[in-house]
């Protein structure tokens, strides 16, 4: 018989995936995968011009094509029976094919349905648009003069402005100032899976296999705009092949889908292109930043302000939250941060991992990096000098922080202290090298989430939650969670989830799954194992029978009395004997909206580039990240997520520009062959750590979110030690060779 000391508790576990498997076999089956008998393909038409009107579409070519089944135009689709706004979570302030009016390149101007995808795209080719061109805004300089404050929803999660104290008068009278323009690029999420929609009817239900981040708001938002009850429309997501942010919002071809399978009475197909999942489902937008800084000679700061534009569309006000951590992230008692926009010919930009915090981050920490060498203070130091204990701007205490000890375990694990201050000082041979640093910050977001753990007769169990596995683990720390609640092996414990006929759990954008769905399954595993346990105090022929509740353990899926482990019976037994095949409980987590607590994540990262002083390609090639994220779940998964996070975020740093024409504002990059993102030949040692730490004030699991702040300071970083290594500061991202020379 196993003992207590042989357990381990699966939370904290370095468990494999529970998707591998299928996974790394083929398995798999993601959105694109599914199949529907009968099924028709959808293709996009898309505009030619990034500005003006649609004269006209001529689609009798195309419709002469056999096999094609429909060609739908602003003139002939069905109309729509909701508006946008009347769901959360549609992308842009419009509905696709609603109008002839032309906002930006690659917008979906008729949509070809043919038996085959092939059929598809040749009728596609035979449509013909005549356009009425307008002059476009082509990107954030032009439009520089007419930036403006934002309004609308956006604004109301994201403030535009945060002011405290006499910034102007404090900087003005501060001894040391630092007063700098940096600018991010438009950025691609990139994901290796272009989004696909599979629609089919019943009657008035629909039934839609969504590439989606969050299948309970994309349901609602689906039936909104057919004019349904919430309940008629199931969403489905399998897997996932990326997202970082892109799927999170709903775009055209969600509802174009179901739209088009409306109209020729079967299922329809409509997988995006890659140019258009460049074009069409979000970027991040550039944008130009100015930090102003004013310390005493000290290195403490006295006065920060911070002043961000970035594009929007002409269909939506979207801000990009750079200043969100302005007020925040350091002890400065003097701030006034905003966030203005203007209006380009683009597609409307959209969350990506992590919005605002990285381009935000990366001006706030290179100027603090600039406030080093100007007060002659180690970069290290002068972020310790300007911690804030409490949340400078609210005065809440923080729920938990661990910044300096990441700051501590980072400086150790990287050699921080064998880092020469003198810029161009270190030497490898012919290689320049630079060693820099930056902190990172992202608050922690809550949303609600439900779940439901089941306890089977034959000692397995079910967690079933609507959360999807967007590739960052969920599926299987919500296992352990489960098993751990349970008092069960975690290889007992399968899971049911990206349904939104499931109990709802929480979107997986926004950091929410492990401490929200994370919460939702914690309670129903808990309410389920108590179940038992009463069950059991409570049957005469039970060995528990009579045992007061409380005194009751689980492990290895066995009831037994805490004080005489020898005294219990398993879940199997029990239910069994009862005649009960299924034990069945529901948990919920309900965030408050009124926490006494300042919430966040926390990170420090280390990097070491080396640059070629003939050929100023920069190399990163080691690099320590230390996060504080609460509890650690399943640290394998953990260290994947942070590795790839860093990745990602170098790819913003040092390769990747979605750019737009300077004469038409249309994208010239929009595929991966001119669209650079980091592959294993660019990337160096790359370390993930982790405090690890349960912070109960964030999430009753004590686990906090931790697939966006791994990203936030990793560009900074990079730009530091770029400094540190050349002495020349780039203000300007990506930093390519040019940059250098």
């Amino acid at each position: 018989m196993t003992t207590a000391r042989d357990w381990v508790d699966p939370i904290g576990a370095p468990i494999t995936r529970v998707e591998a498997g299928e996974k790394v076999t083929g398995r798999a089956v993601y959105t694109a995968d599914v199949r529907a008998p009968g099924a028709a393909v959808a293709v996009m038409v898309t505009s030619a011009v990034p500005a003006g009107r649609v004269r006209a579409i001529d689609s009798s070519r195309a419709l002469g094509v056999r096999g094609v089944l429909a060609v739908l135009d602003h003139l002939n689709r069905p109309q729509w029976k909701g508006r946008p706004g009347t769901a959360q979570y549609n992308a842009e302030n419009r509905l696709p094919l609603e109008d002839d009016r032309i906002y930006y390149g690659n917008q979906c101007v008729a949509l070809v349905v043919a038996e085959t995808l092939e059929l598809a795209e040749y009728a596609a080719g035979l449509v013909r648009v005549d356009y009425e061109r307008q002059r476009p805004v082509p990107d954030l300089d032009a439009g520089l003069p007419a930036a403006y404050r934002p309004s609308g929803p956006y604004v109301q999660r994201f403030p535009v402005e945060y002011r405290r104290g006499d910034p102007e008068g404090a900087l003005a009278a501060a001894p040391v100032q630092v007063d700098a323009e940096y600018r991010t690029a438009n950025l691609s999420h990139a994901p290796m899976e272009p989004s696909s929609t599979l629609a089919s009817w019943d009657g008035d239900r629909l039934t839609v296999h969504d590439s989606s981040q969050a299948v309970q708001l994309h349901s609602q938002a689906v039936a909104a705009a057919f004019g349904l009850p919430a309940g008629n429309v199931r969403l489905i997501c399998s897997y996932l092949g990326g997202a970082f942010g892109n799927k999170s919002f709903l775009w055209a071809h969600t509802l174009l889908a179901p739209l088009a399978a409306q109209v020729v009475r079967r299922p329809v197909r409509l997988t995006l292109t890659r140019k258009q999942v460049f074009t069409g489902t979000g970027h991040m937008p550039a944008t130009i930043q100015r930090v102003r800084l004013g310390a005493g000679r000290d290195g403490r700061l006295r006065a920060t302000l911070h002043q961000s534009v970035n594009p929007t569309s002409w269909l939506d006000d979207r801000p990009e939250p750079t200043i969100q951590n302005t007020p925040a992230v350091y002890a400065v008692p003097n701030v006034d941060a905003r966030v203005t926009v203007t209006k380009v010919s683009i597609g409307t930009s959209t969350s990506m991992r992590t919005p605002g915090d990285t381009a935000g981050g990366f001006a706030i920490e290179s100027a603090m990096d600039e406030l080093a060498y100007a007060t002659g203070l180690d970069p290290l130091e002068l972020r310790r000098r300007n911690h804030a204990d409490a949340h400078p701007h609210t005065g809440k205490p923080w729920g938990g922080k661990r910044l300096l000890r990441c700051y501590e375990l980072g400086a150790a694990e990287f050699g921080w202290d064998r880092r020469t201050p003198e810029p161009g000082s270190m030497r490898d041979g012919a290689d320049l090298v630079g060693y820099g640093m930056a902190s990172g910050m992202r608050g922690e977001h809550s949303a609600p989430a439900a779940a439901r753990v089941e306890i089977n007769a034959d000692g397995t169990a079910v967690v079933s939650t609507s959360t999807q596995e967007i590739g960052g683990g969920s599926l299987t720390t919500m296992v352990q969670v489960a098993a751990s609640g349970l008092g069960i092996g975690h290889e007992r414990v399968r899971i049911s989830a990206g349904d939104s006929a499931l109990p709802a759990g929480s979107p997986t954008f926004g950091s929410l799954t492990s401490g929200s769905t994370g919460s939702a399954v914690q309670q129903a595993a808990v309410k389920a194992r108590q179940a038992a346990v009463r069950l059991a105090v409570h049957d005469p022929r039970s060995p528990l029978h009579g045992v007061a509740e409380d005194a009751v353990a689980a492990e290895h899926g066995r009831l037994f009395v805490r004080d005489d482990p020898d005294r219990g019976e398993s879940y199997q037994e029990l239910l069994r004997r009862n005649g009960i095949g299924t034990l069945r409980e529901e948990g919920s987590y309900q965030p408050d909206a009124n926490s006494p607590y300042a919430l966040a994540t926390f990170a420090a990262h280390f990097v070491e580039v080396r640059i070629d002083a003939d050929l100023p390609r920069v190399r990163v090639t080691r690099h320590v990240g230390v996060f504080d994220c609460g509890r650690v779940l399943n640290p394998k998964t953990a260290r994947n997520q942070a590795q790839g996070g860093i990745i990602f975020a170098m790819g913003g740093a040092l390769t990747e520009r979605l750019t737009p024409d300077p004469v038409s504002g249309r994208l010239i990059t929009p595929a991966l062959t001119d669209y650079h993102v980091p592959v294993h030949a660019d990337v160096g040692d790359v370390r993930a750590l982790f405090v690890d730490e349960a912070e109960p004030n964030a999430h009753p699991n004590g686990a906090k979110g931790l697939g966006e702040v791994v990203a936030v300071g990793v560009a900074p970083a990079i730009a530091n030690a770029v400094y540190h290594a050349t002495g020349r500061r780039v203000r300007e991202l990506p930093i390519t060779p040019e940059k250098l020379l």
